[in-house]
């Protein structure tokens, strides 16, 4: 199908030859050829191990990770500007990738000669090409730059145009390598809105990122790669609070000697283990409920133990459908809420007045940690819920309303 992409059992190993020993030379190794054989040894660095991922057509998936991770080299895989040491990565359809803008610009010849060389190469006619070069140059906002040559660029210049020719493709899967980190503000919030239309087209889009921000509100779904492998994918913000915990964690351990972020259970909970949440459950009218009806009111309880008092503490809830779309979020920072102790076992409450959710079913994240995202607990579907109505109706929300009108009748 148009824009999927599918890689199976993905390795990627990159080989390079050690040291240069005496004697490896032209001259060296004719003299010294069973030398030369001796010391020829490659060391390998394995970027991407057992890669195991699905992106359906029109899906926007974010691929978070720390540097060295392995996430430029899955988008190259993914573009065919590599090839994987083993597995299969499957493409369908045209694909452009924002990795290297402009790499194929030459700089002795204008910004307007090098669209319509990118433009072709990129898989355009000349025609269609020339079409479309007044909403290139317009997007670019190069004026009369665009017939100047492009060694005269600065390197914000040089990036607009080469996001301005690949958004013109109009291609089926849309590759981003942190292309909107390199321009100003008027630029990336062009691009932001270049790429909220493309996707109201149906284009499927993978972008790597490190504004995690950018990930929570532009992904459908995200990707955490660690040393080659994936470590979590789901919903952006359970998979970003994976990764903020981790990073987290990491410091924490180097500079307060604390015990690292360790897994509960793969891909649900994870935490150092300070604060534990020992239960999440759903109440309504005073009693423990899995049937709510539609904006009734109700109350997320969190029960928790405490391992090791602490000053630094957050607790905070998430509502999602179970396909993974994120319903709603909120934590006691956000809500003004500032720590003091948290020394004892106890409950938190988050009460609902009225529960605004369409019918369906739900799953909640519950979460304690630091102000700095560092986990104490974090428990990804520790509860589940069904909210009913008597009628069906689509979307999520569903506020208390009704309807006026000045000229129609009803019964």
């Amino acid at each position: 199908m148009k824009g999927a992409i599918r890689c199976v059992g993905v390795r990627k190993v990159f080989r390079w030859r050690g040291p240069r020993r005496r004697h490896e030379t032209l001259k060296g190794a004719l003299f010294h050829r069973r030398l030369l054989e001796r010391s020829s040894r490659f060391e390998e660095f394995v970027a991407l191990d057992g890669i195991d991922l699905e992106v359906a057509p029109g899906d926007a998936v974010a691929v978070i990770g720390p540097n060295g991770s392995g996430k430029s080299t899955l988008l190259k895989l993914a573009s065919g500007i590599l090839r994987p040491t083993s597995g299969t990565v499957a493409v369908d359809g045209r694909v452009t990738a924002l990795i290297e803008l402009g790499a194929g610009f030459h700089p002795e010849i204008t910004g307007r000669e090098n669209v319509v060389i990118n433009g072709m190469l990129l898989g355009l006619s000349r025609r269609e090409v020339e079409r479309r070069m007044a909403e290139i140059v317009a997007f670019a906002d190069l004026g009369p730059f665009i017939d100047q040559p492009v060694k005269t660029y600065s390197s914000g210049m040089y990036v607009r145009l080469g996001f301005a020719v690949a958004v013109s493709v109009e291609p089926d899967i849309l590759l981003i390598d942190e292309v909107l980190a390199v321009g100003d503000e008027a630029f990336t919030r062009r691009g932001l809105d270049r790429l909220a239309r493309m996707r109201r087209r149906g284009v499927t889009m993978v972008l790597v990122s490190h504004d995690l921000d950018l990930v929570s509100r532009f992904a459908d779904r995200a990707v955490y790669l660690r040393a080659g492998r994936v470590v979590a994918d789901g919903a952006p913000d359970g998979v970003i609070a994976r990764y903020r915990s981790d990073v987290a964690g990491g410091e924490a351990a180097v500079q307060a000697a604390l015990p690292p972020v360790r897994v509960i259970e793969e891909g649900r909970r994870w935490g150092n283990g300070d604060v534990e949440i020992l239960s999440v459950t759903v109440s309504s009218g005073g009693v423990e409920q899995r049937l709510i009806p539609s904006g009734a009111p109700c109350a997320v309880h969190i029960r928790y133990r405490v391992h090791r008092p602490v000053e630094d503490f957050v607790f905070g809830v998430a509502w999602q459908r179970p396909d993974g779309t994120a319903v709603g979020g909120h934590n006691t920072s956000l809500d003004g809420m500032r720590p003091v102790q948290l020394a004892a076992d106890g409950e938190v409450r988050c009460r609902y007045d009225a529960l605004a959710l369409a019918p369906g079913d739900y799953q909640l994240d519950a979460a304690v940690h630091r102000t700095d995202g560092l986990a104490y607990d974090y428990w990804c579907d520790a509860a589940r819920v069904r909210v009913t109505s008597a009628v069906e109706w689509p979307g999520v929300w569903a506020p208390r309303h009704r309807w006026e009108g000045d000229g129609p009748l009803w019964e």
